[in-house]
Formats: C-alpha cells, sequence, structure tokens
C-alpha cells in the first residue's frame, strides 16, 4: 500500500492547486491533502445531474482501472477509463439527446462478474435507457440501447447497478449484479429488482414491485432507498423513506420515517431487522420502521448507509432536529437497538417544499466506514461554505468529532459520489467532483462549464 501511495503522489498531484486555493473558516490543521486529483475536462454545471448522490455507481473500480461517466460541455456522455496506478485517463465520447436540464436523469454504471461494463442514463419517469460494453473493461465500443426483460421499463427513474459480494473476501463485489430502480412516479412509486446472467447476458425480474407505493388507498406512495450497504456474510441492507401523495403538511415534501429490509439471497427472500420473515409487496402498513420520524420534518429522501466491521448498519440523512431546523443525522444499529443522533448544529432554517430537483443550502450525506469502526460522513454547505468536508465520528458512542476540510473551495451545490469499491477494496476514498449550479424546481439557467475531477485521499492518514 505505500508503494502505491508513492506512485499516486508521483504521478497525480495534476491540478491539486485547483481545490487549494480559496481560504475556509475551518482550522488549518483540519485540512486533509488530497492523494491527487485528475481533471477529466470541461463538464455540463448548469444543475447538479453529473453530481446527485443517488448515482450508484457514479465512479466504480475493478482491478486496475476506474470507470466513470459524466455529461459534458457540449451534453454528450463521456465515460472515462483511468488507470489507478499511472494516473492515466481513456476518454470516449457517446452522442446523443440528453435531457442534461433535469438533475434526476444522471448516469449510473456498474461491472458485472465478467468485467462488462454497464451503464443506465438519462431517467425521469422515462423508458428504459441501458448499454453494456461489447468487451469487459473496454470503454470505446457499446452496445445499441437494450431492454432487459421488458417488464415495468416505461416509467423509469434512479437506476442502480448493484453488486453483490460472492464472499467476504471479495472486495470488488464479483457476486449476484443486480438492477434497482423505481417504476412509476414520485408518490406514486414501487422498486423494482432484476438480476443478470453473466453466462447468457440476459437479465430476469428478481423482485418486481417489491417495496410498493402504488395501488394504494387512500393515497399512493413510493419508498425512496438509500444505498444499500452489504455485510461480510453476503447480506443487503436496504433502508428507505416513504413518500405518501397526502397526509401531510400542504407545500411540503411528504417524506415519512426511516425503514428496513434485508435480503440474505440477493432479492429472493426478505428480513426484518431481528431476523423475521417479510412477505411481499412491503408497503407503508408491512415494511418495518426502524425510526419513526413525521410527516412535515424535512426529511430528506436518497441518502446512505454503510456496514461497520461488526455487520451493524448506519445510515445518514436530514431531518429537522429538535429545534425545527434540519440538521444531518447518524441513525445505527449498536447491537441490541437503534440509536439515532443529530451530528451537526445548524441555525438556518428551510424548507423541503415543492417539486423537481431543489436549490438546498446543503448536500445529502455519503457514509464511509473504516477498519477501526469509525464512521466518516462526506458532506457540503452552509457549515462548511460549501466546501466539501468529512466529519468523523468516533467509535463507540459516535460523538460528533473532528471536522477533516477535503477540499478548500467552494462547490456550489455538488453533492458527494464515492468509488464504494475502492473504499472496501484499498480503504481510499475516491469521488467524482464537480463544482454545480442547481436551479430551483429544475428552472432553466444558463452557468459556465466546470472542470470534472477525479480526487482521492487516504482518510488514515489524518
Amino acid at each position: 500500500m505505500n508503494k502505491l501511495f508513492s506512485i499516486l503522489f508521483a504521478v497525480c498531484v495534476i491540478q491539486t492547486s485547483f481545490f487549494l486555493s480559496e481560504k475556509n473558516a475551518l482550522s488549518e490543521e483540519t485540512t486533509l491533502q488530497p492523494l491527487c486529483s485528475i481533471n477529466l475536462g470541461l463538464g455540463w454545471a448548469n444543475n447538479t445531474v453529473n453530481t446527485v448522490i443517488f448515482r450508484h455507481h457514479g465512479i466504480v473500480t475493478r482491478g486496475d482501472y476506474q470507470i466513470t461517466a459524466y455529461y459534458d460541455d457540449k451534453k454528450h456522455m463521456v465515460f472515462v477509463k483511468r488507470d489507478i496506478a499511472t494516473g492515466q485517463t481513456e476518454s470516449f465520447s457517446m452522442p446523443g439527446e440528453y435531457n442534461t436540464r433535469d438533475a434526476h436523469n444522471s448516469i449510473s454504471l456498474g461491472i458485472d462478474p465478467a468485467g462488462f461494463i454497464h451503464a443506465s442514463y438519462d431517467h425521469h419517469g422515462s423508458p428504459l435507457h441501458y448499454r453494456r460494453s461489447l468487451r469487459p473493461m473496454d470503454i470505446t465500443a457499446w452496445s445499441e440501447p437494450l431492454s432487459m426483460t421488458g417488464k415495468f421499463e416505461d416509467r423509469v427513474t434512479y437506476p442502480y447497478f448493484v453488486m453483490s459480494p460472492k464472499n467476504k473476501d471479495d472486495h470488488e463485489a464479483k457476486g449476484e449484479f443486480l438492477f434497482l430502480y423505481r417504476h412509476g412516479s414520485s408518490g406514486n412509486g414501487d422498486l423494482c429488482m432484476k438480476a443478470y446472467d453473466v453466462k447468457t447476458h440476459t437479465w430476469t425480474d428478481r423482485a418486481m414491485r417489491f417495496l410498493k407505493g402504488m395501488d394504494q388507498s387512500p393515497w399512493t406512495s413510493n419508498a425512496y432507498w438509500n444505498h444499500p450497504a452489504f455485510d461480510n456474510k453476503g447480506n443487503m441492507h436496504l433502508s428507505f423513506v416513504w413518500r405518501a401523495n397526502r397526509g401531510g403538511p400542504p407545500n411540503l415534501v411528504n417524506n415519512l420515517n426511516m425503514g428496513y429490509a434485508c435480503t440474505p439471497d440477493a432479492g429472493k427472500t426478505w428480513l426484518t431487522s431481528r431476523g423475521q420473515p417479510l412477505p411481499l409487496p412491503l408497503t407503508q402498513v408491512t415494511s418495518e420502521v426502524i425510526w419513526p420520524i413525521p410527516p412535515g420534518s424535512n426529511l430528506i429522501n436518497q441518502c446512505s448507509s454503510a456496514i461497520d466491521k461488526d455487520g451493524r448498519l448506519h445510515i445518514v440523512y436530514y431531518a429537522d432536529g429538535i429545534k425545527g431546523i434540519p440538521q444531518y443525522h447518524h441513525l445505527w444499529f449498536d447491537g441490541q437497538a437503534w440509536q439515532c443522533k443529530a451530528i451537526s448544529i445548524r441555525t438556518n432554517d428551510f424548507q423541503l417544499s415543492g417539486g423537481g430537483a431543489l436549490r438546498l443550502p446543503i448536500s445529502r450525506p455519503e457514509i464511509v466506514i473504516d477498519k477501526n469502526n469509525r464512521v466518516f460522513v462526506i458532506y457540503r454547505g452552509d457549515l462548511s461554505n460549501d466546501r466539501l468536508v468529512a466529519q468523523q465520528l468516533d467509535p463507540p458512542h459516535y460523538a460528533p468529532g473532528k471536522i477533516l476540510l477535503l477540499l478548500d473551495k467552494n462547490l456550489d451545490h455538488m453533492e458527494p459520489v464515492i468509488d464504494r469499491i475502492r473504499w472496501e477494496r484499498d480503504g481510499i476514498l475516491s469521488m467524482l467532483i464537480q463544482k454545480n449550479h442547481q436551479p430551483n424546481h429544475d428552472r432553466p439557467e444558463d452557468v459556465p462549464f466546470e472542470p470534472v475531477y477525479i480526487v482521492d485521499w487516504n482518510l488514515a492518514a489524518e
């Protein structure tokens, strides 16, 4: 690992000075210098479509290479392959008509066990857009747009390629390859799952509409899931909030409750946090609530989760604190019960209100956990003068600890997009970074294009 760090320092200091150019209110001793930063080119920056947190995966590693994608200054979809050891990159541009004006229409990637790259992109209640590379780990040759099974593929949003570990030693997730997405719309949608056969290059419907919000009375709903997490036994832990079409304060985004379900067999069966079987489909009534959050609490949807070395789930999100002001929260299972703490002390109020993507003063939070069970919550917002930071929470009680300044640069409305595989395999925090604007309710506005970067940090070096 030390040899790898030496190589990275030698060849990957490209453009690092860009991120150190602006003074921040955080103290100098909290600054964590990047291992490297690599400029990929100019990208669309009128909204957060390149950096919305629900890109799964927005950047992903297999072997010696890292794959990412973004919409560039021509609104083309650009794929990038990075050699991790040398820092050299290869790019491939795929022209097309992509709706970059809608921040929901992000690009999600996955790498199947045979090394083929899968991409799903440009969705917000739209027909499925999906392609597969023609050769393993090759970004230059792609299939034509494909269907999967043809079922419930007419109104797709939030595509997630879920890469499962095949055993406890598989840190590159070469097990079952799944596809999660919402069918339907906000407040009226179902979560669907498909499974891929790497030998036949075909998809099957695994758990269709298993988190169900459609066809309910007196009002419909939908579940918004956080990034799923896997423990060392291969169990997939899925947490989620519900959004109801009715029943909450007027004009507010009506998200409520933190729900949970676990599957030990890639979606075939589902269990509660106490191991009790859950009959499908899961609804607001039949799914488990691990932490009650009432309507009108400014509960954000689509955040993240991670597993510690003891196999326990940790979730981060934001919602109103005790004074009615949105705060970051850390929710975790301590082995006996669920615990939750606010980890920020914000003083400025705001409301989750209206449709489309919102212009909000804080990003949704990401989470990684190291081998010592230290939690790092990654965010950008008014707490950090729109700089990117990682807040450390130390076990066993996870009291708010030091804040590490990752980038001393105003990133406007960027959200964290992390390489989950690189973290699990190498313990390196690797992120796709771009300064992004975000017009309220996706109203058209024109801002300059901004550079897109890959940036690495060693959190153990702090």
